[in-house]
């Protein structure tokens, strides 16, 4: 287990700080800075529209019906979780007395982690391809929520109106959610997913296909000084280090499964591995389509991310090891 920790976590933090690296360079040289960032909005297309789509069908697709039912509670871990950091998130901005934008700013970073483009990658680094079934329906149930829940939230704090039309729309078009429903239909009808093209996923593709979304990662993350945003920092850490990967080990004993031991169940270790993900990227696009503070959103998800990486998720692996 620590050697496999130790190559991924390796194989994350190296893709994550080279994204970080280039943004830097790109704001040193200006005159990198138009063509650097007209290239990672590119890689960031190409991940919403064709990476997450395909990870997700063959992270689903791959199964039968039964192997599906066998790992479905994770959605129900993932809804139990986002509820309970929601809930807490808000109760802790009202009793602080903060105003809109910042209740909006910490419960979107409560509540929504960064389960896809972090995430996929980190249960894939630590499980390989046998823990991405269960991950992908984790992270629908929390990017989908996400898309639906962030939007109505930011434009509330931006004071702008969204009608329920254009919320359906984003989740129909939303690819990843589309690509959901198409590999559910493969397993529901019983259709065959050819072999040479999950071989070729799973030894050609997946490497390539994470390691752009880890990028995308690091180029997104802005870089402030973290004083200014200790409390901030403390209250969604907790919510999100804490509560978060707490609910769902709950929720895993009271579902009766099993994390470790000579038969652990395939859904455990994916979900308290996502749990402990930091805020997520989404956040921060929102944040600046709606004009909010882009830095309070961004030292949430630089910070946070660093501890998830070298604290949080060695400490679970850790605990998942001795049970």
């Amino acid at each position: 287990m620590l050697e496999t920790f130790l190559g991924a976590i390796t194989y994350i933090l190296a893709l994550v700080f080279a994204g970080v690296t280039l943004r830097v360079a790109g704001e040193r040289a200006k005159v990198l800075k138009r063509p650097m960032d007209a290239c990672f909005r590119c890689l960031n297309v190409f991940v919403v529209w064709a990476v997450l789509p395909l990870v997700v069908f063959f992270s689903i697709a791959r199964y039968s019906l039964p192997g599906i039912l066998g790992f479905g509670n994770a959605l129900l871990l993932a809804f139990v979780g986002l509820g309970v950091c929601f809930v807490s998130s808000v109760m802790i901005s009202y009793i602080a007395k903060d105003d809109r934008k910042t209740t909006v700013a910490i419960t979107m970073n409560s509540a929504f982690m960064n389960v896809t483009y972090l995430g996929l990658p980190v249960v894939y680094a630590l499980l390989g391809v046998g823990g991405l079934g269960p991950a992908s329906l984790y992270a629908m149930g929390i990017g989908i929520p996400n898309l639906i829940f962030g939007i109505m939230l930011v434009s509330s704090a931006a004071k702008k109106r969204i009608t329920p039309g254009s919320l359906i729309e984003n989740v129909v078009t939303f690819p990843a959610a589309f690509m959901l429903i198409v590999a559910l239909l493969f397993v529901g009808f019983g259709a065959p997913l050819p072999g040479v093209a999950l071989d070729f996923f799973d030894v050609h593709l997946a490497k390539l296909f994470f390691a752009s979304m880890l990028l995308v990662v690091g180029y997104q993350m802005i870089i402030v000084r973290p004083r200014k945003y200790a409390g901030f920092l403390t209250a969604v850490g907790a919510i999100r280090f804490v509560v978060c990967p707490l609910v769902t080990y709950l929720g895993i004993l009271a579902l009766g499964l099993h994390v470790g031991g000579s038969m652990p169940d395939l859904t455990p270790k994916p979900a308290l591995i996502q749990s402990a993900m930091p805020p997520a990227i989404f956040n921060l696009f929102l944040a600046y389509n709606y004009k909010l503070d882009r830095k309070l959103y961004g030292a949430l998800i630089f910070y946070l991310t660093l501890v998830s990486l070298f604290v949080v998720v060695p400490v679970l692996l850790f605990f998942i090891s001795i049970l």
